[in-house]
């Protein structure tokens, strides 16, 4: 026990400029401690990097205003993408926009009547109406099908090119932005799947649905386009049209772009369910949508569990080909 009049020895308290906390490991003067890692996420299905954390730097003060806002705004910055909804929808509509006009001309400068439809059997039926109504012969020609694909141009260009330039110029690039890239495996996997899809779900689908649709022809929008390939070069074009031209430009735009935007604020189902949705609709065919959209849907998650759309593009390639082969042999059910 100290005295009144003795000496009173005092410890030194701990302060965080020499000691630190107790127990804990000392801390310079002005040091923010920094994790050594930072949080990790996976990316695949959004592509790109993984976030990064809020940083400062070792050298930095914590009460330096200035210095924290800068690492504030570039944090910040990182996080932002270039494009998004608003580019998602320009595309769409631009190429709708851009499609409409060509077609507008050359429908403007030629004699085709492109709403009349192809085959034989039609032209006898509109010559047996003029006939047993008194009119003059006058039988719609459709327009040949070398027309036809050139017409799809602009729109493939819309849909699959402005992707690319977006993901190029504003982005990071297209496998980061649109996981646009194959792999030798994705050819057998991709095919198989969409020739699965197209013999087995979508019967499937409309077997189910039969008790609300009814008994409906859903193939009768690609039969008018099967019906005018009369020739051996016009098959190669229906090939052309619906095998590849078709799949690649829907699938950089609907899982490469629209998939990977709505995963930005919405999780990995939501996201491949609102692409799927998107894709069928904009088809415009009421028919079709039930069996389009639950193959958009295999479609999103195979571009999802593999991080690129090389399946995506293969399984559609199969589906598209399987489909038009059985309208233009007559192979299968009606």
């Amino acid at each position: 026990m100290n005295s009144e009049n003795g000496p009173v020895s005092k410890k030194p308290t701990p302060s965080s400029r020499t000691n630190g906390p107790t127990g804990g490991s000392r801390v310079p003067k002005g040091r923010v401690p920094v994790a050594s890692t930072t949080p990790k996420r996976s990316r695949r299905f959004l592509g790109g990097s993984a976030p990064v954390a809020n940083e400062v730097a070792p050298n930095s003060s914590s009460d330096s205003d200035g210095s924290a806002n800068d690492v504030t705004e570039a944090t910040s910055s990182k996080k932002k993408y270039a494009y998004g909804g608003g580019a998602l929808i320009l595309i769409f509509i631009g190429a709708q926009l851009v499609s409409s006009v060509v077609y507008g001309i050359v429908q403007s400068r030629t004699t085709y009547d492109f709403t009349a439809p192809a085959g034989v059997g039609a032209a006898v039926g509109q010559a047996s109406s003029q006939f047993s109504s008194g009119q003059i012969f006058a039988i719609a020609v459709p327009p040949p099908l070398w027309l036809t694909a050139l017409m799809q141009i602009p729109l493939w260009l819309g849909l699959g090119g402005a992707p690319i330039w977006f993901a190029i110029k504003k982005g990071k690039g297209v496998v980061a932005d649109l996981g646009l890239r194959m792999k030798a495996i994705d050819v057998p996997i991709g095919l198989a799947i969409g020739v699965a899809c197209q013999l087995l779900l979508v019967p499937l689908v409309y077997f189910a649905l039969r008790p609300l649709l009814g008994e409906n022809d859903v193939s009768a929008a690609a039969r008018e386009l099967t019906d005018r390939a009369t020739d051996p070069l016009s098959i190669v074009l229906v090939f052309l049209i619906v095998g590849i031209g078709a799949p690649v430009a829907e699938e950089i735009y609907f899982r490469g772009m629209a998939q990977r935007i709505f995963g930005r604020r919405l999780g990995p189902w939501a996201a491949i369910l609102g692409a799927a949705a998107f894709f069928a609709a904009t088809h415009l065919q009421p028919l079709q949508f039930p069996a389009l959209l639950v193959f958009g849907v295999i479609l999103g998650f195979m571009a999802w569990r593999s991080g690129r759309i090389g399946p995506a593009i293969w399984a559609h390639v199969g589906f598209n080909v399987v489909a038009a082969t059985g309208l233009l042999f007559h192979i299968g059910p009606t």
